[in-house]
């Protein structure tokens, strides 16, 4: 069977695909998680709006926090910083040839960091006034306003530099550095102070080794008979049109287990890859503490895949990870573009039938 395409056609489908190829360039490489309090963004073409949760982040996207405001960012492979209060940070980051590049630039104030230690990476902490190179750290940076930058460290070492001096000192685990304006670098053993800002920066931001960056915290709920559910969820960062296996864990429970196996009636995980769609579900029967999902390649799209789970007993009882509004705070699940450029051109053919012409472009 032959099809014509105009003239026209073909200009507006080349210049469709130059579009979406100067669109490929810019990716996600983060995920605005958890707002909360007033917390704002912007875009290079959007001044700055509110920061929702699942919102995704590109390269030189800004996010700023407001008074007893905090955000939580997480990159696609399972990194996170934790923006504190009156702080703004300048996101950056680029995936090439199998390494992922970021960097974070804290124009003023705080950021907790739980950066995981993976190969092939290169993840940097930037000021006005000095750079921190960080692989499998945890830690927090504070851009002060005389232009000293204090950086305290929870665990593994980091190069830290003063760019006036480029003098570079090596800050380890339980100490604390200080980056002067006037170019110098003092190391000291962190105070009780510095702990207790560490340990407040880095809270929400410690997970298990290779969840998702979408993964959640553990939730946990009451039912009107006195048991009480732990959930979360976890999954590996996804891959465009590749299947998804999702686990949700039982983390904490008031009657053993095999009495929970008894008086659950299934484990469900609801699911979607945009906000307005409806959730699909997928349903399991509970018999371990780790029930799996596999969400189809067909339904798994970039950036992120938000999702929740609920728990349902044979006496009415629900649990839900999220425990509070699962449905309308979803887990946001990071989900990498594929690598192929598809463009699809819906058609009716000749006979009436609705088909789709795929063209891979680079």
């Amino acid at each position: 069977m032959k099809y014509s395409i105009t003239l026209f056609s073909i200009l507006l489908l080349s210049c469709t695909i130059v579009s979406m190829t100067t669109a490929q360039k810019k990716k996600t490489v983060a995920t605005i998680f958890k707002p909360v309090g007033i917390v704002d963004y912007k875009t290079e073409n959007k001044d700055w709006v509110k920061a929702k949760s699942a919102t995704p982040m590109i390269a030189g996207d800004i996010i700023r926090t407001q008074e007893n405001s905090f955000a939580i960012i997480k990159f696609l492979e399972n990194s996170m910083i934790r923006v504190q209060e009156k702080s703004e940070v300048t996101v950056s980051g680029e995936i090439a040839k199998g390494e992922f590049s970021k960097n974070v630039y804290l124009q003023r104030g705080e950021v907790g960091f739980q950066v995981k230690k993976r190969p092939n990476e290169k993840f940097e902490f930037s000021t006005p006034t000095s750079v921190a190179s960080i692989r499998g750290t945890s830690g927090l940076l504070i851009a002060g306003q005389d232009s000293t930058d204090v950086l305290i460290l929870g665990s593994g070492s980091v190069d830290f530099k003063n760019l006036i001096s480029n003098i570079i000192q090596n800050i380890k685990a339980g100490q604390t550095g200080y980056s002067m304006a006037d170019g110098t670098i003092k190391v000291e053993e962190s105070s009780q102070e510095d702990q207790r800002l560490l340990n407040q920066s880095t809270a929400d931001t410690s997970k298990s080794e290779g969840s998702n960056q979408g993964g959640s915290k553990p939730d946990s709920s009451t039912s009107t008979t006195g048991i009480t559910i732990g959930l979360t969820i976890n999954a590996p960062v996804g891959k465009e049109n590749q299947d998804l296996i999702v686990s949700v864990e039982l983390t904490q429970t008031s009657i053993t287990l095999d009495s929970l196996k008894n008086s659950t009636v299934d484990m469900t995980l609801f699911y979607r890859s945009k906000a307005d769609q409806p959730f699909k579900m997928l349903k399991s029967t509970f018999t371990e503490r780790i029930t799996k999902f596999t969400i189809p390649a067909s339904e798994v799209f970039a950036p992120n895949l938000s999702v929740y789970a609920t728990l349902k007993l044979r006496d009415g009882s629900e649990f839900s990870t999220p425990a509070v509004s699962p449905e309308m705070n979803p887990v946001s699940l990071a989900i990498q573009a594929g690598q192929k450029n598809e463009l699809r051109l819906p058609f009716t053919d000749p006979s009436g039938k609705k088909k789709t012409m795929i063209i891979e472009y680079k």
